[in-house]
């Protein structure tokens, strides 16, 4: 030891011996001190190190520099300083605890040197920190965890998770058993409080890698998250809307859909194999937001199987919570629970049977499915719908080759009681005149009596009128027609098992029936015989001139009648080169009957005033 190192340790020795801490011994001492630690000297620098923690918080004016200096020997060439340096963070912290935070942040940065003794030293120096002010400590290294809500660029995301590891390794390994039997043995307790907060925000915005470390090693080995607890809810509905959030990303990439497994499978550990969450919250998730067949077409054969086993796990959960919990499970909660299940069934069991993966968790699955279904059945006096019915009878086959050991018995049974009477209605209900229908479902009303007798067609030789009386509304009786005396029935009504194709092919019948009777025009314009020769020797030349540049005489022209001109032509009654009679128009049989004579004039009849 050379003369300037033992003035400088006979001058701090004085100063530790002085009473008054505020003297100007003391502060020369401290002066020195910051002065020594920028030599050159490795010893002098570990000097300065050990001894400013004895006169740091002396003189306030001071601490600044005293603090930059200790940092400044955290990042010394010299491993031997820099191991002191570290020391001396904890040194000052010990004195002035409103450097903790700061100094706790520093250490925090540490942790990445490449010594593994630097770091072991760290590792202490934060523990330390820890036992001087857990809540601020945690506080510091749960900021570190929790990503940034603004953007970064990759360097600084680079290192920003690498030092996330590395805080998570801590807590994990190093500061756990402290953390959960010292700092949080007591609920309810501020640091409990920081911790838990800061790692479900962390949680939120954290990637898949480091979340189930937080969950599985650090969070659930907590005191506050027992079976029941407001915490565990907490945990639960955190993973939950993570699932959700991933589940309305309408990709079917390997990423997202290996995202959406992840949250899922933490969520089911959290609630049903931990118990520390309701599992009703779990099962509602699944229900509602899982067992729609497109979300379930989204995952591959053996995820849809873990799936379907999860939701049959949940509801046997919820069975247990309600005989031992009923205020976490109440019978109301469970009945109706159970009917969602039960309602999406048809698409587990799809799943399950289009696996084609015959395992012991399938045959589980299907019989907790199978059971569920029983259970509604007893209990509230329900009826299996054919498609749940099919549904289950698809697997009848596979069933009776099953062997021993996987409830076969009781599966096969289950099978049958659950199909036999639905499947049986269904078939009774598509009977129709002691045929059997092709699968059809009981719910539809049924087929309509095939013997319908055809439509007639329309006598042509019959008046006019009659069809037009025919075409009256089947709500109107019997009506006598004028000419023959007959009686025309009204159309029939269609009986109410009558269908609509048959309602159809009735239309285009009576449509074509219609098409076949004259109209009233055409029957009008009809020539009746005489009536060319009649009007060419009335005419004269005229008459014989339209006819003869006409290349068909006996035809009508061809712009055709007007409705007067029409009654006017079968007035005069032509003769027709056709010999064959033609009955009497609708006109012609109301002048007849009104008196009208051959001009169109009305005729006056005499009689009594």
């Amino acid at each position: 030891m050379d003369d300037q190192e033992s003035q400088i340790h006979r001058l701090v020795e004085n100063a530790e011996r002085e009473q008054d801490r505020g003297s100007d011994l003391r502060r020369d001492a401290l002066t020195k001190l910051i002065e020594i630690a920028h030599s050159s000297n490795s010893q002098l620098k570990c000097y300065a190190a050990n001894h400013i923690r004895n006169f740091f918080n002396d003189f306030p004016d001071l601490e600044e520099d005293a603090i930059n200096v200790v940092y400044d020997l955290c990042e010394d060439q010299d491993s031997r300083v820099r191991i002191e340096g570290y020391r001396a963070i904890s040194s000052v912290s010990s004195v002035e605890h409103k450097w903790i935070k700061r100094n706790s942040d520093v250490l925090v940065q540490l942790l990445q040197s490449d010594e593994p003794e630097e770091v072991s030293v760290v590792k202490t120096a934060l523990c330390d920190h820890l036992d001087m002010d857990p809540g601020v400590t945690l506080g510091v290294l749960c900021d570190q965890i929790i990503p940034p809500e603004y953007t970064i660029d990759e360097e600084e995301q680079q290192i920003r998770d690498r030092l996330r590891s590395l805080v998570i390794a801590f807590l994990k390994v190093d500061a756990a058993e402290a953390i959960i039997r010292k700092y949080t043995k007591t609920p309810g307790t501020d640091t409990e409080n920081v911790l838990v907060g800061q790692l479900l925000t962390a949680i939120r915005r954290l990637e898949t890698r480091d979340v189930e470390v937080i969950i599985k090693d650090f969070l659930l080995m907590m005191p506050c998250y027992r079976p029941g607890s407001a915490r565990g809810m907490d945990l639960l509905h955190v993973l939950i809307d993570k699932a959700r959030s991933s589940l309305n990303v309408k990709s079917n990439d390997l990423g997202s859909i290996k995202t959406i497994d992840f949250y899922i499978s933490l969520a089911h550990f959290v609630a049903i194999q931990k118990r520390v969450a309701s599992p009703v919250v779990l099962l509602r998730f699944y229900c509602t937001s899982l067992m729609g067949k497109p979300v379930l077409q989204r995952f591959s054969p053996e995820e849809q199987l873990v799936l379907a086993g999860r939701v049959v796990e949940a509801l046997e959960a919820c069975e247990e919570e309600s005989r031992l919990r009923p205020q976490i499970c109440s019978h109301e909660q469970l009945s109706f629970l159970r009917r969602q299940v039960v309602d999406g069934a048809p698409n587990l069991l799809e799943a399950l049977h289009d696996t084609k993966l015959e395992s012991s968790t399938m045959w589980d699955t299907l019989r907790s499915l199978l059971l569920a279904c029983k259970h509604r059945k007893e209990r509230e006096d329900w009826v299996v719908p054919f498609n749940l019915a099919t549904s289950i009878s698809r697997f009848q086959p596979q069933a009776q080759h099953l062997g021993p050991g996987n409830n076969s018995d009781e599966i096969r049974v289950l099978i049958r009681s659950l199909t036999e009477t639905s499947i049986s209605q269904a078939s009774s209900s598509t009977t129709v005149d002691g045929d059997s229908a092709h699968e059809r479902p009981a719910h539809l009303p049924a087929r309509p009596q095939i013997g319908r007798p055809p439509l007639k067609r329309p006598d042509m030789s019959r008046p006019s009128h009659t069809n037009t009386s025919d075409a009256a509304s089947n709500s109107r009786p019997a009506i006598q027609t004028r000419d023959s005396g007959s009686v025309a029935l009204p159309k029939r009504s269609l009986s109410s098992g009558e269908t609509a194709p048959q309602i159809k092919r009735a239309k285009t019948e009576l449509t074509e029936e219609r098409q076949l009777t004259p109209s009233l025009l055409s029957r009008m314009t009809m020539p009746i015989p005489g009536d060319v020769e009649k009007a060419s020797r009335k005419r004269g030349g005229a008459g014989r001139k339209r006819v003869d540049d006409s290349s068909e005489p006996d035809k009508h022209p061809m712009s055709g009648y007007s409705i007067k001109g029409a009654a006017a032509h079968a007035e005069r009654g032509e003769e027709s080169r056709d010999p064959t009679p033609r009955t009497s128009s609708l006109l012609d049989r109301l002048n007849k009957s009104e008196g009208v004579d051959g001009s169109g004039n009305r005729k006056r009849y005499r009689g009594k005033a």
